[in-house]
């Protein structure tokens, strides 16, 4: 600004001096007037200089306040196999928040590929990047050399799985150096609700101090075994939400799989059937499926699925080397595609053989296994790259209280591990159902009719004949009640996988009276359907069928009447659909 203002004024004397009434006048000048002329030119620089940064301000502010930032809660997810190193200071810095600092995550500088596919700019705008993120979580496998790992999983591992409670060996060198660590990244401004050990698997949840006092860790529950591999399940509750975390470390058994490629596919296959039913039982923990019990969850750590590219044009498996050279191909070529198309987790997925009940975000980078200890990507070719560290995410919530994912992405500055770590960021919307006291009855009636359930399997995949059948209601919420008229279950349906209850009608009354409306109960009701196998010696569960009771208040209680007719959902048991429920719903 001060050099064209200088421009024009010398623009301005040259014209001047080019007529002898501006020459004349300039000759009267003085060299005081002069420096105070360029004086006075410096002073209009300053001034304009403060006026455009004063300009620039309001533009900033401008811009933040048409992206009204949405209230809820940022959740950032992290888990990284250490590959038994603890990690540098650099390592650790690039994968953790520092002090939780919610810019170091969401910021302008953000790859495009870190934003989740559906994610809109609005969306990603309105998410508060200032301040601290609410709830930390972070997962770390094969935190321990092999050695300590093994010491602690044969003496420790039959008390730990027994105990609810945080067990780390106090003083513990081995895990007293990454505790150190981790605490001093994360800061003063949390508080620690759970830090638990379990074999070689560390995990911690964190809260910010000032939410502390209204969330609560209870029901964690932890599984070790040399053939399956560990997992360690914890639930969270933040002023009445449910979240529940499973960090899991499957077995591979990538060394089994022989040379011989008439038996190659059949090896891997065998592997990918071992990890999928692993993935099942360890969502099962203590007969109690956090997955269906809890409003939002998360799966996450090394879940060891590998990239497997479909056999060649003549037919046959590919060999190691012929993966290895499609391998490096696809890497060359960035063709995210295709990896995804030959990702064992996202076709066992697709095919229901496990986790379908989860969401996991497109990878759009690179693979993040298996690497050499380095900044980069440079892999170790000896293994198939692949997306081993996972996070994959599911709500029982939807349309208005949705877990939303906006970042996830590897860290590939992490230079101490064959692994790169993966984290995401997570946002809960904080949506409450407001009432109009003027419209809003004091109680509303939901009804469910024509129930009928399809497609129904059980673990065993037994014949579907000795499938029988029948239905059970339960919700937590204090607010709602059965009516005395309604049983909590239906009649058995004898040896059908598609039974039907045409005459069973369920009614729960909802208690809206004024000193209920604005807790908690209302915005976090959920129904849960169990459908229950009546076998000959003992009962088990086919499946759990999870109803958003909030989200069905919400849009029906300013109506005088409001229904729905065959709505459909699924029952899932272990991560896995295992039928589909029919009903009709009326609320009056």
């Amino acid at each position: 600004i001060n050099m064209t203002r200088d421009k024009e004024e010398k623009e301005r004397s040259s014209h001047g001096h080019g007529s002898g009434s501006g020459k004349s006048g300039n000759s009267g000048s003085s060299g005081k007037d002069k420096m105070a002329s360029r004086h006075h030119r410096h002073n209009d620089g300053s001034s304009a200089g403060n006026n455009e940064t004063s300009r620039n301000q309001s533009d900033d502010h401008r811009h933040r306040s048409r992206h009204t930032t949405r209230k809820g809660l940022r959740i950032f997810v992290g888990t990284a196999n250490l590959s038994q190193a603890i990690p540098d200071e650099e390592s650790l810095s690039a994968f953790l928040p520092h002090k939780g600092k919610a810019a170091y995550v969401l910021n302008s500088d953000v790859k495009s590929s870190s934003i989740v596919d559906g994610v809109s700019k609005k969306d990603f705008n309105q998410v508060d990047r200032h301040g601290k993120v609410e709830v930390i979580v972070l997962g770390f496998q094969e935190c321990l050399p092999s050695t300590v790992a093994d010491g602690l999983s044969t003496a420790f591992g039959g008390l730990l799985s027994k105990k609810a409670s945080t067990d780390v060996p106090a003083g513990n060198a081995s895990t007293k150096e990454l505790d150190t660590m981790v605490n001093a990244h994360i800061g003063d401004d949390y508080s620690l609700m759970m830090e638990r050990l379990q074999s070689d698997m560390l995990v911690y949840i964190f809260v910010r101090s000032d939410l502390a006092s209204s969330a609560s860790v209870v029901d964690t529950h932890v599984h070790t075994s040399r053939s399956k591999g560990t997992s360690i399940a914890s639930t969270l509750i933040v002023g009445g939400t449910k979240l529940s975390f499973i960090c899991m470390q499957l077995k591979d058994k990538e060394q089994l799989v022989p040379r011989k490629s008439s038996t190659i596919a059949a090896s891997k296959k065998a592997a990918l059937d071992h990890k999928n039913a692993t993935a099942e039982d360890f969502l099962n923990v203590a007969g109690n499926d956090p997955s269906l019990s809890s409003h939002h969850i998360f799966v996450f750590g090394d879940l060891n699925y590998r990239i497997s590219p479909p056999s060649n044009t003549r037919g046959v498996q590919n060999t190691p080397e012929e993966e290895q050279y499609i391998a490096r191909n696809m890497l060359t070529k960035r063709d995210w595609v295709s990896i995804s198309e030959s990702d064992e987790l996202v076709k066992a997925m697709k095919n229901n053989d496990a986790l379908s009940a989860f969401t996991t975000p497109y990878c759009k980078f690179h693979p993040t296994y298996k690497m050499q200890r380095a900044a980069g990507n440079k892999y170790d070719f000896s293994s198939m790259p692949s997306y081993a560290a996972r996070i994959l995410f599911r709500s029982n919530q939807v349309d208005r209280k949705r877990l939303e994912a906006i970042i996830y992405e590897p860290i590939p500055q992490f230079s101490t591990s064959i692994h790169k770590p993966m984290r995401g960021l997570f946002f809960l919307p904080d949506r409450k159902i407001h009432f109009d006291p003027n419209i809003e009855p004091k109680s509303i009636i939901i009804t469910l009719t024509h129930l009928k359930a399809k497609k129904l399997r059980i673990k065993e995949d037994i014949l579907h004949s000795d499938i029988n059948p029948y239905l059970q209601f339960c919700c937590d919420a204090r607010c709602v009640k059965m009516s005395k008229s309604s049983k909590d279950r239906t009649e058995t349906a004898y040896t059908t996988d598609r039974p039907t209850w045409p005459t069973q009608t369920i009614r729960y009354k909802v208690d809206l009276s004024s000193s209920k409306r604005h807790g908690d109960e209302i915005k976090d009701a959920l129904l849960h359907i169990r459908c229950m196998n009546e076998g000959i010696r003992a009962e088990s569960v086919l499946g759990t069928a999870v109803i958003d009771l909030a989200n069905i208040i919400y849009k029906s209680v300013s109506k005088e009447e409001w229904q729905q007719q065959e709505v459909e959902t699924y029952f899932y048991r272990g991560g896995r659909q295992t039928g589909k429920l029919y009903y009709n719903i009326k609320v009056h």
